[in-house]
Order: C-alpha cells, then structure tokens, then sequence
C-alpha cells in the first residue's frame, strides 16, 4: 500500500514538473506571461517595453538595441573613437551604457543614463518618442514606441 501511495505521488509530481512554465498567455512584456504551473527563474518582469525601434545615421561602430526585461531601456555600445551625444547624454568612445527614457518639460522626453536594466518610466499611453543626438559632427536620429503597461 506504501509503495502505490509512493508511486501515485511521483506521477503526481511528475505531471506538475510537465505543466511547468507551459505560457497560456504570450506577450511581449515577460512581465504580462502567464503561465500554468510555476514560471521559469528568471529577473525579468516589466510590463511595459520599448518597441519599433528606428535608428537614422548611426555608422557601424554604434550599436544600439532594446532590452525590455525590467520595462524597456536602451542599450548603446559606442565602439567609436568620438564621443556619441544623444539629447545631453554623452557616451565616450568605447564605451557602453543603459539608458532609461524620462518625461521631460513640453511634451519631450529626455535619457538618462542608469546602472541597470530596470525602467522607472510606465507611461500611461503609448508614447512615440524621437531622439536627436550626433556623433564627430554628423546628426543621428533614433525613434521608437514606449508602451503603457501591457498587462494590469
């Protein structure tokens, strides 16, 4: 009798393990998956994020991309031998960093450089936003979309 409980429990278990992190609701935002079961380990819960991203002049030696697991900042890699400016924001040559999007004064929005990946900026619409900068003299443009939360 010992051995049939034993045995009903691991398929039990078993059968919870199978259910594990299976999505029910996929989203863009890791914060708004849910699942059945237990959600995978993991750091990453924004709810909101940065999409549609559009870079304009940028050379080759500026890569700059999207990092939406706390919420949507920007990640630039600046391998150039020339500082990149991006609305105030200096970021010297060869060098990274993360930069957050913050509401600024009418209806414009500023950078501002963070020590993480974790966004403070939920706007409550989605926000189109346009950023202007240069690099030794030349105009680069990036765009891109912030969500509002995409999940309560």
């Amino acid at each position: 009798m010992k051995q049939v409980k034993i045995g009903i429990l691991l398929i039990i278990l078993s059968f919870l393990l199978l259910l594990s992190a299976c999505i029910i609701k996929d989203s863009p935002a890791p914060g708004c998956i849910e699942y059945v079961g237990f959600a995978p380990m993991g750091g990453c819960n924004g709810k909101t994020i940065i999409t549609d991203l559009v870079l304009e002049g940028f050379p080759e030696c500026v890569q700059v991309s999207v990092n939406n697991c706390n919420g949507g900042v920007l990640e630039v890699q600046n391998n150039c031998s020339e500082t990149l400016k991006l609305n105030g924001v200096e970021i010297p040559a060869d060098s990274s960093d993360s930069l957050d999007i913050w509401p600024a004064a009418d209806d414009r929005f500023e950078l501002i450089k963070i020590s993480s990946n974790f966004s403070d900026f939920s706007p409550s619409t989605d926000q189109r936003i346009e950023i202007i900068g240069s690099l030794d003299h030349h105009t680069v443009r990036l765009a891109f979309i912030k969500t509002a939360p995409l999940c309560e």
